[in-house]
């Protein structure tokens, strides 16, 4: 049997650890050491790495479990454990798990700088929900309605453009641009996946995206419309849904049951029961009846629990509590336009002179504002789409996108090495060949790209390439709630009460055999566990998955608002969200050619391949042992 083969080549290295750990004196006061199946030991743990290898990462763990149980001297369980818990984004777990290793195996370089590279990512990670540093950069650069958008060329707003907007607001890659003057709502795919699609309204201020194929619209009156887009005939459909007591200058829901609504001339934010469209509250500065000039609320956006609101008679922003209405922080920003959230917390502020401002508000760590771009002609508003920002001139004629540049400190991704098999070739030379799958949170700046690729195996360089590389759709999507929705849904709602219920079921799924799902749809009543959010976005980034926010009765953390956006997910503001779009990641397959004499023996960490590559300045690494015996071979004609 293989397992026969493999105990035999790592049977030196279980003896050492044995003769290590007995001279050290660790068990040196028992009597009677406890009893040993070195066998039955090697066979769970060589059955536990066949499960890594297929990404069935629980398995593993129970697998090793088992091992260490049959034999407590089996240190090298360690090390292969916390390449499992890396990957299930429990970093803490595994870094005392190398941690363990290396105080036996003192010697054992690579492993020392696996757990290095494991701390860097861990505090990486973790500063991304954490830190108040923007830590990111973004390049602007223009272009024209038919550049950006796809408009035709025989289309006047590729050349004149509209008369005069409202806002824009995207979801996913469809934007969404209302010609206020013009009365005329467009919705343009950037993808090219559908056709631009309009319909007249009368003054259209605001397009508020609940799910994929459903909005709100405010018009300047106050009337507002539920809207139904079909991109398979390339029409939208309207149903009146009642009006508010606004001169409407932009809006934005909280969550399902509740809308904010920017009341320029009446000098408020209203806010509004949904669907039924009854007045809650209204809320206007407290020194609103003192300043010289009148508060001219002209935009807002919401962020988790804060709302922003764009002060442009004052010319500062306020970030306030959607819930309390409290002013949680007030900044100057000279004449404000828009005003929108960044991915990571931070809020930009487009001015009327053309300059987007930024800063994170709420702290004391970045609390200065910055200029990000600047020079942009009559600039009216911007949109975090799924690429990032993007904005436009007030004709809707030119357009500004900025594409994510990592800063040094984010400057890393992770492409987990799975499934290995064994390419035997006609002249009797195997090809090792791996699937990489890459997942991260600057997914488009790395789109398309060849990685530059550095392998290291048994203490040598080895010649390697990106035979393939591809954007898959894929995996399935898993909604979770903590009651089932009412109305009626036909679709299956898995109930937990927390991000813990959540791991879970997807340890259920995936100890049973199935795949783990790439979309993850979650109530934001789900409570988060506060020690778990670092982990759980670990987790989403090596499995490449995208996290969709349900938000039914609450809006969502900050911390789970970070998450989603960075994660390329969407929010649905509906007990129905509809056709709920597949996940993409980017999938890599590497070839390695073997040496003549592949052989492997000794500790686990020697015969462990080390993957190093890098698109631009964005850096790559994961680490995967290795024994060509184990894998699986085929015949390439």
């Amino acid at each position: 049997m293989l397992w026969k083969l493999f105990a035999r080549l790592v049977r030196i290295s279980l003896v050492s650890a044995f003769f290590f750990l007995d001279v050290s004196g660790v068990y040196a006061a028992s009597p009677s050491p406890p009893p040993v199946d070195r066998e039955a030991a090697e066979e769970a743990f060589i059955s536990g790495y066949e499960f890594f290898l297929a990404n069935r990462l629980w398995n593993t763990l129970d697998l090793l479990q088992r091992a260490q149980e049959e034999n407590i001297y089996f240190i090298d369980a360690y090390f292969l454990k916390s390449l499992v818990l890396r990957r299930l984004g429990m970093y803490p777990d595994a870094i005392a798990a190398m941690s363990s290793y290396i105080e036996v195996r003192r010697d054992d370089f690579r492993g020392e700088m696996i757990l290095d590279s494991m701390k860097r990512e861990w505090d990486i990670i973790s500063g991304i929900l954490n830190s108040d540093e923007t830590g990111t950069n973004l390049l602007f650069r223009g272009y024209t309605a038919r550049s950006l958008l796809g408009v035709s060329i025989i289309d006047p707003a590729s050349f004149a453009g509209m008369l005069g907007l409202g806002k824009v607001n995207s979801y996913g890659s469809d934007i969404l641009l209302c010609d206020m003057v013009g009365n005329r709502l467009w919705v343009f795919d950037r993808d090219g996946r559908h056709p631009e699609m309009s319909m007249e309204f009368i003054n259209p201020v605001v397009a508020i995206p609940t799910a994929p194929s459903d909005s709100i619209l405010l018009l300047k009156s106050g009337d507002v419309l539920s809207l139904r887009t079909d991109a398979r005939s390339g029409t939208i459909s309207a149903r009146p849904m009642g009006s508010v007591s606004a001169n409407v200058a932009d809006a934005v829901t909280i969550d399902s049951t509740l809308m904010a609504v920017a009341d320029r001339t009446g000098q408020a934010v209203r806010f509004y029961r949904t669907p039924s469209l009854e007045s809650v509250t209204d809320w206007r500065p407290a020194d609103s009846e003192e300043t010289d000039k009148l508060f001219e609320p002209v935009a807002l956006a919401a962020f988790g629990p804060f709302l922003a609101v764009a002060d442009r008679g004052n010319s500062r922003v306020f970030v306030i509590d959607s819930f309390t209405l409290s002013v949680l922080d007030t900044f100057e920003a000279d004449l404000p336009r828009d005003v929108e959230w960044g991915m990571r917390g931070e809020l930009y502020t487009l001015s009327e002179n053309g300059t987007l401002y930024s800063m994170f508000p709420m702290t004391e760590v970045s609390p200065d504002i910055t200029t990000v771009a600047a020079n942009m002609k009559n600039a009216w508003s911007i949109t975090w789409s799924d690429t990032g920002p993007i904005m436009t001139d007030i004709t809707g004629r030119l357009w500004w996108s900025g594409s994510i540049t990592p800063g040094y400190n984010d400057a890393f991704g992770i492409a987990d090495l799975r499934d290995p098999w064994i390419a035997e070739g006609e002249e009797g030379g195997d090809t090792l060949m791996l699937r990489g799958v890459a997942s991260s949170i600057y997914s488009d700046f790395i789109r398309g790209k060849i990685p530059d690729t550095n392998v290291i195996w048994r203490d040598e360089v080895r010649p390697s390439r990106v035979t393939r590389t591809a954007t898959t759709d894929g995996g399935g999507i898993r909604f979770y709630s903590v009651s089932r929705p009412g109305g009626g849904s036909s679709r299956e709602v898995t109930e937990v009460a927390s991000l813990n219920g959540v791991m879970e079921d997807i340890a259920r799924i995936s100890r049973s055999g199935g795949e783990i799902p790439k979309v993850l749809v979650l109530d934001t009543s789900i409570a988060e566990d506060d020690d778990r959010v670092n982990t759980f976005l670990g987790f989403l980034l090596h499995q490449g998955i995208r996290l969709d926010l349900w938000v039914l009765n609450r809006p969502p953390s900050a911390s789970m608002s970070r998450i989603s956006r960075m994660t390329k997910g969407r929010s649905y503001f509906t007990a129905e969200p509809g056709v709920v779009p597949l996940n993409e990641n980017i999938e890599w397959i590497l070839s390695i050619p073997l040496p003549d004499d592949a052989s492997t023996f000794g500790y686990p960490s020697e015969i462990t391949l080390s993957l190093f590559s890098n698109i631009d300045i964005v850096s790559f690494a994961d680490w995967l042992p290795i024994w060509p015996s184990l894998m699986e071979r085929r015949r390439v004609d």
